[in-house]
């Protein structure tokens, strides 16, 4: 598909524009002289084939614009991609070379070893689940069945999957869950991985020291998922933007941040599709804090 810059957007403008304007100019001065009624006739018609023109040229540039600016996400998702696929693919590479030949001796070496390798191959296997997910979810295959949720267990079930993450370093993760909480129609698995999502999100862009709180309460008919973190902020320019395929933030944070930009993308679309909403409250400087609304169902569970 061809990709159009910003100079070819501006010729397409200019060269598409000019012939209007020239032939406004003319109906004008048709109009202006009356000389005729089959002159003013032939005036208006001008005027409305040039107010046409001008409509199909706007909504040209517009499309021209949206697709330079698709194209530019997908070469820049596409070379993160291949940097985080190389960057795990070394490291096996290395590790079974290591292995292969017989360099490491000592047995506590070879465990530490063998425990990197299947680190490394479970980052390249889960990277290789979200990039055929989203094709799933682009294609339309993306399907989801809904039960009746207790969301209380199963961020307790998704917190329990991330804890080993925070081991080893300054980390620390708070969870702050309501009773008695009522139920919601939900596919479960589909809201573990975006509940997930928004906890790698918030371990990524967050410094050495990690904060790192996950609440759950009722607000009104909803319940609401919060994830937040003492990183660096959101911009509010960037705030809508981060949730759109192919997109990363900050790029000087991206590059040193493994990760596709997919995460926050297929969040929002899981939290669509269960009827609610995602959002973010942040401020530069101030960390951020993910919100995942739900809609409730009458049912409450049996105490």
């Amino acid at each position: 598909m061809m990709r159009f810059n910003k100079r070819w957007q501006f010729l397409v403008s200019v060269f598409a524009l000019v012939p209007s304007v020239v032939l406004i100019v003319v109906g004008i001065l048709i109009l202006v002289s009356r000389r005729a009624a089959i002159d003013v006739t032939f005036g208006v018609l001008i005027l409305v084939f040039c107010a046409l023109l001008l409509t199909g040229t706007m909504l040209l540039v517009v499309a021209l614009g949206r697709q330079a600016d698709v194209s530019r996400l997908q070469a820049d998702f596409l070379s993160k991609v291949s940097h985080d696929f190389r960057t795990p693919l070394t490291s096996i590479r290395m590790f079974v070379e290591t292995l292969a030949e017989n360099r490491v001796e000592d047995p506590a070496r070879r465990e530490r070893i063998l425990a990197l390798l299947s680190q490394e191959t479970g980052r390249l296997s889960t990277l290789i689940d979200r990039l055929l997910e989203f094709a799933r979810l682009e294609s339309g295959r993306l399907r989801y069945v809904p039960k009746q949720v207790d969301v209380g267990q199963l961020v307790e079930t998704v917190v329990a999957r991330f804890e080993p993450r925070l081991v080893g370093g300054d980390a620390r993760l708070t969870v702050h869950i309501a009773e008695d909480l009522p139920l919601v129609l939900a596919d479960a698995d589909a809201l573990a991985e975006a509940l997930q999502n928004l906890l790698d999100n918030a371990f990524k862009y967050t410094g050495a020291e990690k904060r790192i709180v996950v609440d759950l309460q009722r607000i009104g008919r909803n319940l609401e998922i919060g994830v937040s973190d003492n990183g660096p902020g959101i911009a509010r320019a960037e705030q809508n933007r981060i949730f759109d395929s192919f997109y990363r933030g900050d790029d000087r944070l991206s590059r040193a941040t493994e990760g596709s930009g997919l995460g926050l993308a297929l969040t929002r679309h899981i939290v669509n599709a269960h009827g609610g909403k995602v959002r973010v409250e942040s401020e530069p400087g101030k960390g951020a804090r993910f919100v995942v609304a739900l809609p409730l169902i009458q049912t409450r569970k049996e105490v």
